[in-house]
């Protein structure tokens, strides 16, 4: 434990944290989503603590939590890494948050101290990367004070459900395009679809990385169970649909989605893409078009579709825009070799207090 300025910074592990602990970190989220997304209710904080203590064999993350007075958390630090994804084990996944009443009091510098720290024998050609938002204008501000470089401009956009066109929709789910057939899994994978979901998965390489230090990598099975088991510990529901070249075989595309019934409000729409040699055969518009009929049906609570795309993807934003989808806000992927951001958070004379 250290201590910056009377607050407390220790290590926490989601797993063995007591009930009340794990609710003051839910109540740590909850105003993080406050601050970030203020339109939506508050996610319910056993829904919260159920995902703080998912976890998977492949997936290694250290949590530390910023305290003051009796223990209230006040700030978090999440850093972690991919253990079965070779391409880009040199990624650092990582997240800051501080609220607003304790922010410029050096506990943004001091936690990504713990997670440079973390990093010690893990290698010298690191580069941790994380996100901001243009709703909380401070992660950049603090970004750009620690020597990050935003490497990829995103932007969220959301689909109201009461404003699709479903007899557009229902028109462009019937595309049906000559030598393909669609494929659906829920929450799991069958073992004979696996191959052809990967194939379509793989496709996700030709996404836009701008400057992101972020190589293609091979999607793979062990990947595909490390998550699934994840969102089943979460208690969310997932929905793929994979477009199968009938001659082949292949996975020609694909597209999923993510659903939590106890935040009934609100889909993710997760990946979608479609494979280089099936491309103009309008794959993704009939893939996307496919499955929103399936959530309308499925999820009827729902209000609102909510995905993320970078902003220079003109594809993938134009049948977005054709379902319905509109421009909620934006984000900005960020990224630091871990030599400057050990300069940085480890030197206290070269940073403002953030």
């Amino acid at each position: 434990m250290t201590t910056v300025h009377g607050y407390d910074i220790a290590p926490i592990d989601p797993k063995t944290l007591d009930d009340a602990r794990a609710l003051d970190a839910a109540r740590l989220q909850q105003a993080m989503a406050r601050e970030r997304v203020p339109e939506d209710p508050p996610t319910p904080l056993d829904v919260l603590v159920r995902r703080m203590r998912a976890d998977t064999p492949g997936q290694e993350r250290a949590i530390f939590a910023a305290t003051v007075g009796r223990g209230r958390a006040v700030a978090y630090a999440v850093v972690g890494r991919s253990l079965n994804e070779p391409e880009n084990a040199h990624v650092r996944w990582c997240e800051i948050f501080v609220l607003p009443a304790h922010r410029r009091r050096g506990l943004g510098r001091a936690l990504a101290r713990a997670a440079v720290e973390w990093c010690r024998d893990q290698g010298d050609g690191l580069v941790f990367m994380g996100q901001t938002t243009d709703r909380v204008p401070s992660g950049e501000a603090f970004a750009r004070a620690v020597g990050a470089s935003p490497g990829l401009a995103m932007r969220t956009n959301q689909l109201a459900i009461a404003d699709v066109d479903r007899a557009r929709v229902a028109e462009w789910a019937s595309i049906d395009p000559a030598g393909y057939r669609l494929e659906r899994a829920d929450d799991v994978v069958p073992a004979a679809l696996v191959a052809a979901y990967l194939e379509a998965a793989n496709a996700m390489n030709d996404m836009p990385k701008g400057e992101l230090a972020f190589a293609d990598q091979r999607f793979t099975e062990e990947q595909l169970r490390d998550s699934e088991t994840w969102m089943r510990q979460a208690g969310i529901q997932w929905r793929l649909l994979v477009a199968v070249h009938e001659a082949t075989g292949e996975g020609a595309g694909f597209t999923e989605v993510r659903y939590d019934p106890r935040v009934p409000h609100l889909i993710w729409q997760g990946g979608t893409g479609v494979a280089r040699r099936h491309r103009g055969h309008r794959l993704g518009l009939w893939l996307k078009s496919a499955m929103l009929l399936r959530l309308l049906a499925d999820w009827p609570e729902a209000r609102l579709i909510r995905t993320g795309n970078a902003t220079v993807n003109e594809h993938m934003l134009a049948i977005n825009t054709r379902l319905g989808f509109r421009h909620a806000w934006s984000h900005t992927l960020w990224q630091i070799p871990l030599a400057d951001a050990r300069a940085a958070v480890c030197d206290t004379r070269t940073v403002p207090i953030a």
